[in-house]
């Protein structure tokens, strides 16, 4: 426990970086992705490990689910994570969709999603549900092994840790809005230095806009980076991947539309 606190405050302090030993989460639902199964939904008795080398969904059926940590394009939380989820199960992007428990609902259960690239190229997803005990743990846990900041709405950022970097969706039902990049420590990034704005669109609407390989959520996206020489990356489904890289100075203000080529 107290490894855990020191490690916590050094996180807030900016003076290490998260690492993940071996975590195993034995509470853990299966609600919908790549994975075909007749595992109920509502059924907790699938397991999660997590390392920096791989993270293993095992099933009750027995099927396992092995995804490499620097292949994961996204992670998610609550709504957004069965948002996000929902919208490849809508596209069939993912390999064998299930019907999503709760997909509908606005109960406070928390849902976590991974998105990733599979060996062959193609999109692939998963949407657990961790338990009230545990999912603080898995959300560290997939954070710290990938990289990745969560995505997640406004009402729901509450919820996550506050050592983990989160980038804040806006309600698609109230507009298309932005999303904005938002850091673990909260106002602390505000004293951070200065930045450049960067507004990235898309061609067609909602692709996944990357920085520097990091994935920070959907067109239309406002950014505020650090001076410095960036690459911005935006992907969608079915569509060729479009990329530049961009010089931010302190106080500029750059528009970058991406029209996507389709495959």
């Amino acid at each position: 426990m107290k490894k855990v606190m020191a490690c916590q405050l050094c996180l807030a302090l900016g003076l290490c970086t998260l690492t993940v030993q071996a975590s195993s989460f034995k509470d853990i639902r299966y609600n919908g992705g790549t994975l075909a199964t007749k595992v109920d939904a509502k059924d907790w008795g699938n397991k999660l490990d997590v390392t920096s080398e791989e993270i293993i969904l095992s099933l009750k059926d027995g099927q396992t689910l092995k995804i490499d940590p620097k292949s994961v394009t996204g992670l998610s939380y609550g709504q957004e994570a069965h948002r996000r989820v929902g919208t490849m199960i809508a596209l069939a992007v993912l390999v064998a969709p299930l019907a999503l428990f709760g997909l509908l609902h606005k109960t406070r259960l928390h849902f976590v999603g991974i998105e990733y690239n599979t060996d062959d190229g193609k999109k692939g997803g998963v949407l657990l549900q961790a338990h009230k005990d545990n999912y603080r743990g898995v959300l560290e846990a997939l954070h710290g092994a990938t990289g990745a900041p969560i995505s997640v709405a406004a009402e729901d950022r509450k919820y996550v840790p506050a050592v983990v970097n989160t980038v804040v969706a806006e309600d698609p039902k109230k507009g298309k809005g932005e999303k904005k990049a938002e850091s673990g420590e909260s106002k602390a990034d505000d004293k951070a230095g200065p930045t450049g704005s960067v507004k990235v669109t898309s061609d067609p609407d909602g692709a996944d806009v990357y920085v520097d390989g990091a994935f920070i959520g959907n067109a239309p996206a406002q950014l505020k980076l650090a001076p410095g020489k960036h690459t911005i990356k935006v992907t969608s489904a079915m569509y060729q991947e479009w990329s530049r890289d961009v010089e931010v100075s302190a106080g500029s203000d750059v528009n970058l539309k991406a029209t996507l080529a389709k495959q």
